[in-house]
């Protein structure tokens, strides 16, 4: 598959571009019985689970060999980043699938993931989230929204813990509030099979899954190869493992005591 110069334009100005089925209907039921299995037999850990859900996420999907044949190995994989990036060779450096099963799939807050990636050293901000819908995706099962454009600057964040007690970042409601009067959030309504490619400062996020259907996706983080090698150069070889987690668990331990702090008074 190749791109027309219409769909990278609309790339670049707006954040995103929608790609309809990409993926067969017997490929997705492949990807969801390998989910399934990774699901039981990757290890529990912190932020794995959720209430109600016993494996919320599954982790490292861009070394599953199943997987890799079905997506990374692709040539419309290939070919699609390479042109998105503009670069003659891409690194996918993460794969994930956020499993938001029905009646319990918690709430993503509106961020930029940038703001993570640049806090694990990664100077480029040029980088490429390809989003697989595993299911029928619609805001009735928790889908993403977005806000087009929103990818031409880096927005203030604030902390927060999420449901795990994890330290994540979200866009304050007075930035979104600015940011809504010229450019409205868009819900994405799409099938199985398609996907959503967008840029790391895209905002964007999900509400809960409160819906009897679920909506599972797998997630990649590609980037131009010459941008993990400079990584690699200062001494950093895997991006997941280089988060300054010293700067996270400080945060994390001093909500925490606040909580306690208040459990014991209230009680």
């Amino acid at each position: 598959m190749k791109l027309s110069f219409k769909q990278i334009k609309h790339y670049q100005e707006n954040g995103y571009l929608i790609l309809k089925n990409l993926i067969k209907k017997k490929e997705i039921r492949i990807i969801k019985k390998r989910l399934a299995y990774l699901a039981k037999s990757q290890k529990d850990g912190r932020g794995l689970s959720e209430p109600g859900i016993v494996k919320s996420l599954v982790h490292s999907l861009n070394l599953d060999k199943e997987l890799k044949k079905i997506i990374e190995k692709k040539p419309w994989f290939q070919n699609i980043t390479k042109k998105l990036l503009n670069c003659n060779e891409t690194y996918t450096w993460h794969a994930k699938s956020n499993l938001k099963l029905r009646w319990h799939g918690s709430v993503e807050y509106f961020h930029q993931d940038y703001i993570y990636w640049r806090k694990y050293g990664l100077d480029s901000s040029n980088v490429l989230s390809c989003m697989i819908f595993v299911d029928d995706h619609n805001h009735g099962n928790g889908g993403l929204w977005i806000f087009p454009k929103s990818h031409k600057k880096m927005y203030k964040h604030d902390k927060f813990l999420n449901i795990n007690s994890l330290q994540k970042f979200f866009v304050p409601t007075s930035v979104l509030d600015k940011i809504n009067k010229k450019n409205p959030p868009k819900s994405i309504n799409e099938k199985s099979g398609s996907c959503i490619l967008f840029h790391s400062r895209l905002i964007h996020g999900s509400s809960h899954n409160i819906s009897p259907e679920n909506r599972n996706i797998l997630l990649y983080n590609v980037s131009n190869i010459e941008d993990i090698e400079s990584l690699k150069k200062k001494g950093k070889s895997s991006l997941i493992s280089t988060f300054n987690r010293k700067e996270r668990i400080k945060f994390e331990l001093k909500e925490l005591k606040k909580r306690i702090k208040n459990l014991n008074y209230n009680g």
